[in-house]
């Protein structure tokens, strides 16, 4: 009776150990949600293609805004100093036209790269994303690993982000 218990507690533990391995390598393939952030083309503000692979492995800001977006156009001045007092990547991805980008462009410039993306893909990608809520504007950060660390709905609160960069940072 004891050789069979112990054989079956053998069984088990060489089941456990295989089904952990299996379960590991089958999780190496899986894409993570930010893959499409570095698959999709991308438009310039002069109607290049941009992709954003050159991201791809560093720590990111990524936000999402419009130029019809009241909060949006609130928040570019203080993303702007932002930019200017960060070591962090931050780039912006306008769900919007080219055109209208251009002429918002004219009226606040922004300091740091921002593409263009047309509607459809651009709220596909955000929600891809994490904006459940579907809101702009909208930010996130991502670490070196790709994985999202941190979700900003709304009109980001600079002193917060810049907290959560610092610490980030510091890991």
């Amino acid at each position: 009776m004891t050789n069979k218990i112990y054989l079956f507690l053998v069984a088990a533990i060489i089941a456990a150990v295989a089904g952990f391995f299996f379960h590991k390598n089958s999780l190496e393939g899986e894409q993570k949600v930010t893959d499409m952030l570095y698959e999709l083309n991308f438009a310039d503000s002069k109607g290049g293609q941009v992709n954003l692979q050159q991201y791809k492995g560093e720590w990111l800001v990524v936000n999402f805004w419009a130029t019809w977006c009241a909060p949006c156009r609130e928040e570019i001045p203080e993303l702007n100093q932002f930019h200017l007092t960060n070591q962090i990547k931050l780039i912006g991805i306008a769900i919007d036209d080219i055109d209208a980008v251009n002429k918002f462009q004219k009226k606040i410039p922004i300091k740091y790269p921002s593409y263009i993306i047309d509607d459809l893909s651009g709220v596909k990608l955000s929600q891809s994303m994490g904006n459940e809520k579907g809101v702009l504007p909208f930010t996130v950060l991502i670490n070196p690993n790709n994985d999202i660390e941190k979700l900003y709905y709304g009109k980001v609160k600079i002193p917060q982000l810049s907290q959560d960069v610092a610490n980030a940072l510091n890991l």
